[in-house]
């Protein structure tokens, strides 16, 4: 049923002349007879493609495979050579950021500007002005001339409005890694809105780790083709297969995916290829050897002021305050940049205004891309503290954790809660309360993300 579907591609092409030099433009167009002096390249060809609303489509693909023409097709930032695209909503394309936006214009006349190539009228984005100026965070340069930004502002302004305007389909092609470190994370932060909202999202990426743990289904594409159409896992596994295959084994490689595909088409799934996937293995493993690696010069956890995040948020259901966060190496120091497989302390304090009985503390850590590492409850999952809190009560908590992450920030989330008649109920939450960063220390491994709470205290100390 159309009404179900957001995209819809039928036999799709598009089709470049290529010419070996630029003369040949003009000498095939007064040619007497009509004599060919170019070559038909098909960026894309005869594909079909059906988008459900509220799917998050992962497209990966070798580079020049068709990727970026598909997503700009969808877009309507080029036509079809053949076939019809169809779009059912209004459609926001994060492609080239900064593209449409005007050299000679304010930051805030871009914002109107750019807003109408993207569809909305003046008064819906009026609405949207002060969000999209809070989100870009470049201070008074939104009242100046484009060209003076420099490229990462571009960006983030242009990235700001596409985000802010509630698009019905998204199509965002590697355009995640924007900005600083804090802004990747306020961007994550907001497509996590997007995916709980159910948009329909397209998204190109090299990195197979996030259309695994972002998308809900995933294509394969090579030479403007779609080779497989399935789960993302295995989508990721077969596309590491042609990534990682030599020039001569390509083709086979190509051969043996369309062969799956249309054994899965006709639900005649019987996957026998452990050779591969060994051969895949190895590759995998000498991946991981290769990043494993590590200097021999020791490592040492320290702190970098104003690396904090910009994407807390508090959520207070009760008189309870948290503060003073804190991650405190074993000598006491404080510190934001960690050792892997260090132990250190995620500490802080609460206040009560108010009596709380029967209280419980949580704690997680997530990857700026939101993805959940880890979380652990203080006193335990069915257990509570017992004790009497009284009004006026201050305590301090402190998280002994081991970081066995992999060299990348992380956020650090903590909750309050207490149950009431038999039922779980939310006093106070921090989420991204702390930012950190994972160094890598001689001879770990840290080939995965691996989460080792290993113990918590709760101290009155008024």
């Amino acid at each position: 049923m159309e009404k179900d579907y957001a995209i819809i591609l039928e036999n799709v092409s598009k089709k470049y002349r290529l010419y070996k030099q630029k003369k040949d433009r003009v000498k095939e167009a007064l040619h007497p007879f009509g004599k060919k002096f170019h070559k038909d390249f098909y960026a894309v060809k005869d594909m079909n493609l059906s988008v459900k609303k509220g799917e998050i489509l992962g497209i990966i693909g070798r580079n020049g495979s068709g990727k970026s023409t598909l997503l700009k097709l969808i877009a309507g930032v080029i036509t079809p050579t053949g076939g019809t695209v169809e779009a059912l909503g209004n459609v926001v394309p994060l492609l080239e950021l900064g593209s449409g936006l005007n050299p000679e214009y304010s930051g805030l006349e871009n914002i109107y500007f750019y807003s109408s190539i993207l569809g909305f009228t003046r008064k819906e984005t009026e609405k949207r002005v002060k969000d999209i100026i809070d989100f870009a965070d470049i201070g008074d340069f939104i009242y100046q001339p484009l060209k003076t930004y420099s490229s990462g502002m571009k960006a983030r302004l242009a990235f700001a409005v596409s985000v802010n305007i509630d698009p019905d389909i998204l199509i965002l092609d590697e355009v995640l890694a924007v900005g600083d470190e804090l802004f990747r994370r306020k961007s994550f932060a907001k497509m996590e809105e997007f995916f709980k909202a159910e948009k329909t999202i397209l998204f190109v990426s090299h990195s197979v780790n996030s259309i695994i743990e972002l998308c809900t289904r995933a294509v394969l594409i090579d030479d403007g083709e779609i080779l497989l159409d399935d789960v993302p896992k295995d989508v990721v596994r077969f596309y590491h297969q042609l990534l990682f295959s030599k020039s001569p084994q390509k083709q086979g490689i190509k051969n043996d995916i369309l062969k799956y595909s249309k054994q899965k088409e006709k639900h005649l799934v019987n996957i026998s290829n452990n050779k591969e996937q060994h051969k895949l293995d190895n590759v995998s493993k000498k991946v991981k050897e290769e990043y494993g690696k590590q200097d021999n010069i020791k490592q040492n956890a320290y702190y970098i002021p104003n690396f904090i995040p910009k994407s807390t948020k508090v959520v207070r259901m009760a008189d309870v305050d948290l503060y003073d966060f804190q991650i405190l190496a074993k000598d006491g120091r404080k510190v934001n940049v960690l050792v892997l497989n260090e132990e250190y302390f995620f500490s802080y304090n609460i206040r009560f205004n108010v009596q709380v009985d029967n209280l419980r503390l949580g704690m997680s850590i997530r990857t700026e891309k939101g993805l959940l590492l880890s979380f652990s409850l203080f006193p335990g999952k069915y257990e509570y503290y017992d004790k009497p809190i009284r009004e006026g009560d201050v305590f301090i908590v402190r998280w002994k954790f081991k970081c066995l992450f992999q060299s990348q920030n992380y956020y650090l989330y903590t909750s309050i809660s207490s149950f009431v008649d038999g039922k779980i109920q939310l006093l106070s939450a921090v989420s991204d309360a702390l930012v950190f960063k994972v160094i890598s220390s001689p001879g770990s491994k840290g080939y995965g993300m691996v989460s080792s709470i290993q113990e918590a205290n709760f101290n009155k100390i008024i």
